[in-house]
């Protein structure tokens, strides 16, 4: 049965277009359209303008699953902290991170649970149009942003790469060469565990009508949420810091360069990962029980992740005749280094350290026809570059050299994976519009790419403890004097290449005014890779590109003046040599030892559907709600070198059911402003972390139970608009969930639980957002 909060959730049933608690009609209505808030309200959500097409279109007019965030949605409504926060507003999608690392992107199930720096997601994630292949640097902060597009299905027509589950297009507030009404401002917050962000953007037009500049930044700053009772230390606080810089200059009417610059400095401190045990004593191994405290973690080893990251695109727009002519050159260069406590114990069992490095460059030219023509295109060129350079260290090391509670019997080890990656793809795309009538139109689109991956992998470990010795503890990653040798020193090389042709056609007839009925199939391709998470040479192995093709027959309408809007969707997704993440230990695969194993799963289907609402039944209160249903299943899955036979498991964070509901509603004061209360909640049903095991029994810590999520917020506006001050609380169900989890389980080795990374209790703040 659904929990008192679930109903809440199914009665209210996230925002369709942008959170309706925070919209903003100027963020998201198009020139002209009214500048009195009341009477822009009814047309608020119509009137919404996005670029999924790479044109500017009505979102309702779109003939695809789309949900569109405006800007008060991250600047009032206190999402985006990490880029992953979106997804919670988008039905049958979830993003999961910890602190503001790499998420995890989901949508309709499809997404990538290996999280190597080298394995592109199938969800793509783009900065001002601007793909970013790297995950761990799609998790920053959304700050002065103009809106965010999330498109759902393969998106390989027009959108770069990898796209086979979707696309999120994050669009920053760019520069106004004439000055904008409030659109300088700056924002203090302050929360639970001492939590404090400072943003804010700030225009300024240098040559009237032809230079402008806009400077944005973000600073975020929280002390350690847990108490790590083994040191009596603070673990878990984060410090995230972006800044970025615009320049736009327009010469002639006909021709516009923007040139966009990011700087990101994210650091964590502490560990956000304890451990669980499912013997009746408490005991999870060697004698040691941990504490039962959510909050409470006990780890030995330093946990830390210094990480920097930046980029920039120029964007420069022209035309030639009656054609625009597009060129989006961009840049992006991530750093990161980290240590880290490999078993989530005091025990000296595993430690590791990591520092990699990733830097791409694209390039993308578009030619588009006058989008009112009866026939309209558009033609492009992309081309993709990245390198990636990682070294990843572990030990164990011996008992007495470094603190640790006493009871370890892990022998010492060491070991480094090294490797060099590099990808290259280009591809030649175009989408054509032919308008039968004016309610009937038909849209092709193909894409077809190449793309070559190189991988130069060395792996070196000591072959037994006898042969692991070191120089200096304290920097055990790079003072090891052993030797190397056993079945856990290998290395290979590979250099694969893969052409992909991928392609739509949608049919779309506008029934009535404001009545929209599409069919949509398209053909996805994500490309393959190599598993560079291999600890043996057998789990060394390149896998082959997925193949998904997607059904989606979809309806868009608004009714009542377009206070209510109403948009269904159904679809089917074929999906061929699915790329997962097999985590052991598993009977015969790779000796039966504990692998985080890349394969292919050759054939999966996914079958849902999704409902959106928007309404506002009355003046001053908006109430909008989405259901989301899936149904994912491998149909089939043997794991390689005498594994299991996986066929019938379930797609991983693929809950067969997301409910999101919210309502705000409007005090007018008068001459003294405006009071806006407003709710929002989220229920997730059941889901697995992991295709194996799905046992809800014996291993529950690998699977999250349905839940529900509550957030309420009062907000104070006087009737110059120069001020927002808000209060709110995060969680109020005070609701107990896991953000995720990790296997360690295993009877033979004495081994009587599970890690888990509990997600945020009740939280509690208050912001100010200063407009001048």
């Amino acid at each position: 049965m659904l929990s008192h909060a679930s109903l809440l959730a199914l009665a209210l049933a996230a925002p369709l277009f942008a959170s309706p608690a925070f919209a903003s009609p100027a963020a998201t209505a198009p020139e002209g359209a009214p500048e009195d808030n009341e009477a822009a309200l009814p047309a608020e959500s119509a009137d919404i303008v996005v670029t999924a097409q790479r044109r500017e279109e009505r979102l309702q007019n779109v003939p695809t699953a789309i949900t569109a965030l405006g800007s008060d949605t991250f600047k009032i409504g206190g999402i985006g902290r990490s880029a992953n926060e979106v997804l919670n507003l988008v039905p049958n999608a979830s993003a999961g991170t910890q602190q503001h690392g790499r998420p995890r992107w989901w949508i309709r199930g499809v997404g990538a649970g290996q999280q190597q720096l080298d394995l592109a997601n199938p969800v793509g994630f783009y900065l001002d149009d601007v793909y970013i292949s790297n995950a761990s640097a799609t998790g920053l902060p959304l700050f002065d942003i103009e809106r965010v597009e999330v498109l759902r299905g393969p998106q390989g027509t027009l959108w770069g790469k990898n796209t086979t589950g979707g696309a999120i297009n994050v669009i920053s507030k760019r520069p106004s060469l004439s000055g904008g009404k409030d659109d300088n401002y700056v924002k203090l917050d302050y929360g639970s565990y001492d939590s404090k962000i400072v943003e804010g953007g700030v225009g300024a037009v240098l040559v009237p009508d032809v230079l402008a500049t806009r400077i944005s930044f973000h600073v975020d700053d929280r002390d350690g949420r847990y108490t790590n009772v083994f040191t009596g230390e603070k673990s878990n606080g984060v410090t995230d810091n972006v800044l970025r810089g615009q320049l736009l200059f327009a010469p002639a009417a006909n021709f516009e360069a923007l040139l966009s610059l990011h700087y990101r400095d994210y650091k964590t401190d502490g560990a956000y990962w304890t451990t669980a045990s499912y013997a009746a004593n408490g005991v999870l191994r060697n004698g040691y029980a941990p504490s039962t405290v959510k909050d409470e973690i006990s780890i030995n080893a330093p946990e830390y992740s210094r990480n920097t990251q930046f980029g920039g695109s120029l964007h420069l727009d022209g035309s030639i005749g009656d054609l625009s002519l597009t060129s989006i050159t961009g840049y992006e260069r991530f750093k990161t280094r980290g240590a880290g406590d490999s078993d989530y114990t005091p025990l000296e069992i595993s430690r590791s350290y990591t520092q990699a490095r990733s830097q791409q460059w694209t390039q993308e030219l578009r030619l588009t026809s006058p989008q009112a023509d009866r026939l309209n295109w558009i033609l492009g060129l992309y081309y993709f570059n990245e390198k990636i350079v990682s070294n990843a260290y572990s030990a164990t090391l011996p008992a007495g050299s470094v603190p640790a509670l006493s009871g370890g019997t892990a022998l010492q080890a060491y070991s480094l994976t090294a490797y060099n990656h590099k990808a290259e793809s280009g591809a030649a795309f175009g989408s054509a519009t032919f308008n039968f009538t004016d309610a009937l139109k038909l849209t092709l689109g193909a894409r077809w790419t190449r793309e070559t991956k190189t991988l130069d992998f060395d792996r070196s470990a000591s072959p037994n403890a006898l042969s692991a010795s070191w120089s200096n503890y304290a920097r055990w990653w790079d003072s090891y004097t052993g030797s190397f040798g056993g079945p856990g020193t290998f290395s290979g090389n590979f250099n694969k290449t893969w052409d992909a042709f991928t392609y739509e056609v949608t049919p779309s007839w506008t029934i009535a005014t404001d009545q929209l009925l599409y069919f949509k199939f398209s053909h996805g391709v994500k490309s393959g890779g190599f598993n560079t998470a291999a600890t043996l040479p057998v789990a060394l192995v390149a896998v082959a590109p997925e193949k998904l093709d997607a059904f989606e027959l979809g309806y868009k309408s608004q009714w009542f003046d377009r206070r209510l809007t109403f948009n269904a969707t159904l679809f089917h997704y074929g999906y061929d040599d699915v790329q997962i993440n097999v985590v052991g230990p598993n009977p015969g695969a790779v000796g039966g030892a504990t692998v985080s194993y890349l394969q292919n799963a050759r054939k999966a289907h996914v079958n849902g559907a999704e409902i959106e609402l928007e309404a506002r039944p009355i003046e001053r209160l908006t109430l909008s709600g989405a259901v989301g249903i899936l149904d994912t299943k491998y149909d089939e899955l043997q794991v390689l070198n005498g594994g299991l036979n996986l066929s019938g498991a379930r797609f991983v964070r693929a809950p067969k059911l997301t409910l999101n509901g919210s309502a705000t509603y409007t005090i007018p004061l008068g001459g003294s402003g405006s009071v806006d209360l407003a709710a929002d909640a989220r229920y997730t049903s059941l889901q697995y972390y992991y295709i194996t095991p799905q046992d809800t029994v014996n291993r529950p810590i690998l699977t999250q139970p349905g839940y529900t999520i509550a957030n309420a917020r009062i907000s104070y506006t006087p009737s110059n608009d120069r001020f927002t001050l808000s209060a709110y609380v995060n969680n109020f169900l005070d609701t107990d969930y896991r953000n995720h989890s990790l296997p360690q389980n295993n009877p033979a080795a004495a081994i009587n639980g599970d890690t888990v990374s509990w997600a945020d209790p009740r939280t509690y703040g208050a912001s100010l957002i200063v407009r001048f």
